[in-house]
């Protein structure tokens, strides 16, 4: 197997990889999605956790297939992932390039509508914040250092009743 043949092998096991990780990154966005609506705070610090290590494998692992790209004589960008493809008519890679885009695509908009859902939600918590410190404030008014009340009553007529 020479060089050039090992690099496509390469380029095709990475995609691949690719597709199958951004599939579980895609899912797991769908099942932040949910956690984020039902507010649960437990799985929504799990999902955290596991988006940054998947995020952590497509980064080297796109790496990897630019360098492949590279030594093959290609640009290591989008432009010249098409130009390989089209050059090399590798069917297999050509498909799974497609999917990785499309699941690309799918991911990137469900972190958009999390991204959303979650500026929602830190609305409505400082708008909470907001209406208790200002009923906090209310309350603490009442009293001076002294513990003295600071409300003034005003002399009104009173009413005897007989």
């Amino acid at each position: 197997m020479n060089t050039r043949s090992s690099g496509h092998t390469a380029i095709e096991l990475c995609l691949q990889e690719e597709v199958s990780i951004m599939s579980s990154l895609a899912e797991l966005l769908k099942k932040e999605q949910t956690a984020l609506i039902e507010s649960d705070v437990i799985q929504l610090n799990d999902f955290t956790q596991s988006k940054g290590q998947l995020v952590v494998q497509m980064t080297e692992l796109e790496k990897k297939r630019n360098a492949y790209l590279q030594e093959l004589g290609y640009k290591t960008d989008i432009d010249g992932m098409q130009a390989y493809l089209q050059a090399t008519a590798m069917q297999n890679s050509a498909q799974h390039w497609d999917t990785l885009l499309q699941l690309t695509a799918q991911a990137k908009e469900d972190n958009r509508a999390n991204g959303l859902l979650i500026n929602r939600r830190l609305s409505l918590n400082q708008a909470t914040l907001n209406l208790l410190q200002q009923n906090t404030n209310q309350a603490g008014s009442m009293y001076g250092p002294n513990g003295q009340s600071t409300v003034k009553s005003t002399p009104g007529k009173g009413y005897i009743a007989t």
